[in-house]
């Protein structure tokens, strides 16, 4: 898929209003033309609304599908789980037809709105009997091409390697129930049912906190270390869903070029593309493209913080205290595939490391400690996992550079060239600073896994650690010094926003923030209409 067909259904995809955008991109001049308050304050209020879309399209008649849509799942739920074999499906059936006290299935949106909606499902007079549910549909609410078909298989992966997975870790992945095919007034739809996890607050918040329970990330590493080592897989697993990561690279190539040829960088990382010049630019990209098609293991694919559920803190107040199990659960399986390893543990460094050098601007020295905890214990258990299994010197130093490039991939393509979180606790006056060493960081990452010209591919593990390690501390000590140079006491540590406000953000509220960056990026920092 091209960089313009994914604008134009993008664009289909939220404003079906508005004809199709004739997009043109070229270098933006400094980060804050590029991407503005008046930008960040759009992306951030039409992300609050739970739908995951713009609020242009709420009203009556997304009520009505919402309402249309609850209908549907309740109904499929109550008739199917009679015949269930699941212990919780039998228990919630007895509640509503043998309870005697009037019990009906009830459910709350939890997010989606876009391709899909998601629920906490419930029996009312019981809440303690719950599932979790996904009605996936065939076709994005909001484009009106019903030719336009979203692979409803992808569920049907989802549930597949869920199961499998589950049945090899303690805990960490929730046990998949059921995939229902549903048939609504022409519309085929998928239902996907998993048992509820306690564990439902996302881990994202822990970082922006800048308080991380120590017992997750050994807990993390384990789980995608089971995953990883699985040796009899499909090498096609799920390879309906690499085109949408495919597109990327295209936005990132054309960004690419224009900062490699600019004359006048607005910012390190500007610069940095400049210094290397297009051609090593365009074999950083196509090696990582590369690696992202290597077939070495069953992989999450989207293993962020934000796809990543632990336990609520018992106190928003008391930062440090933790609940008393340590449990975490990785959610959201729809981006899995048979990929390049590595890759996972990767996705779970990006955010962490963000929120780091966000905190050394505050000096927040204590919050920094504890995110590097997390960081060393992740890698250091995982590698651990690896060595067990029998990977050797050679495979070790792969392994090392593929988390290290997909680090690097996601600070700089989502993190800096598409803008797409706006959660990092960061303030205003550090926003351009902050944004501008996720970018040139995940550059010089990227370089390290890609260009074998930089680092050699004769480089062993401890080297791309070391460099990794050296690279990570640098963009902290100049954050750091930055706070320093402003001669300001270190600010308290708050609490997450997202927790205070009860928000959780979905990949579809993601995908919309990059439309919107994709849309935006110009000369001035916009697409032009």
């Amino acid at each position: 898929m091209s960089y313009d067909t994914l604008i134009k259904i993008l664009d289909l995809f939220f404003h079906p209003e508005r004809k199709v955008l004739q997009t043109t991109c070229s270098f933006p001049r400094n980060n804050d033309d590029a991407y503005g308050e008046e930008g960040r304050l759009k992306r951030s209020t039409t992300m609050e609304h739970e739908d995951g879309v713009n609020n242009n399209h709420s009203g009556d008649g997304l009520e009505e599908v919402k309402l249309m849509k609850k209908m549907v799942l309740i109904e499929t739920i109550t008739s199917r789980c009679v015949s269930s074999s699941h212990e919780i499906l039998q228990k919630i059936n007895r509640a509503i037809t043998d309870s005697g006290d009037g019990s009906k299935l009830d459910a709350t949106v939890l997010c989606g709105g876009a391709t899909n909606f998601s629920y906490k499902v419930y029996v009312d007079k019981h809440p303690e009997l719950c599932v979790f549910a996904k009605l996936c549909f065939e076709y994005a609410l909001w484009n009106p091409d019903r030719t336009s078909h979203y692979d409803l298989k992808r569920v049907e992966n989802e549930y597949q390697i869920m199961k499998e997975v589950s049945s090899k870790t303690e805990g960490c992945v929730v046990s998949p129930l059921a995939c229902w095919d549903v048939k609504h007034e022409g519309e085929n739809m998928k239902l996907f049912l998993s048992e509820w996890s306690n564990s439902d607050e996302q881990f994202c918040n822990q970082f922006i906190d800048g308080v991380v329970d120590p017992r997750i990330a050994p807990k993390i590493a384990d789980t995608f270390a089971t995953l990883n080592i699985i040796k009899d897989f499909d090498p096609d697993f799920n390879e309906l869903v690499k085109p949408c990561v495919e597109s990327l690279y295209e936005h990132m190539k054309i960004f690419a070029r224009a900062a490699s040829q600019t004359k006048d960088p607005g910012d390190r990382t500007a610069a940095y593309c400049a210094s290397l010049g297009e051609d090593v630019m365009m074999k950083i990209i196509d090696a990582s493209l590369a690696n992202y098609h290597q077939r070495d293991c069953l992989i999450h694919g989207d293993s962020h913080v934000f796809n990543i559920l632990v336990e609520p803190k018992p106190s928003i107040e008391e930062l440090e205290d933790f609940g008393p199990n340590g449990s975490v659960v990785v959610c959201d399986w729809e981006m899995a595939i048979a990929g390049p390893i590595g890759r996972d543990i990767g996705l779970a460094l990006t955010f962490p490391i963000g929120c780091m050098i966000a905190h050394s601007m505050k000096g927040q020295w204590e919050a920094k400690q504890s995110i590097e905890v997390y960081i060393n214990s992740l890698l250091d258990t995982y590698c651990s996992r690896m060595v067990e299994a029998g990977k050797t010197a050679k495979e070790m130093a792969n392994i090392l550079r593929n988390i290290v490039g997909e680090c690097g991939w996601f600070m700089f393509l989502p993190f800096y060239i598409l803008y797409v979180h706006d959660t990092f606790p960061v303030d205003a006056e550090n926003k351009s600073h902050h944004h501008d060493a996720l970018g040139i960081l995940g550059l010089k990452l990227m370089r390290i896994a890609y260009d074998a010209e930089y680092i050699p591919d004769s480089a062993g593990a401890d080297e791309i650690r070391g460099l990794f390690d050296s690279l990570r501390g640098e963009e902290v000590d100049k954050a750091q010094q930055l706070f320093a140079s402003r001669g300001r006491k270190m600010q308290s540590r708050k609490s997450s926003m997202l927790r205070a406000m009860n928000r959780r953000l979905s990949d579809s509220q993601m995908l919309y923030a990059a439309y919107e960056s994709m849309r935006k990026l110009s000369i001035s920092g916009s697409i032009k209409e």
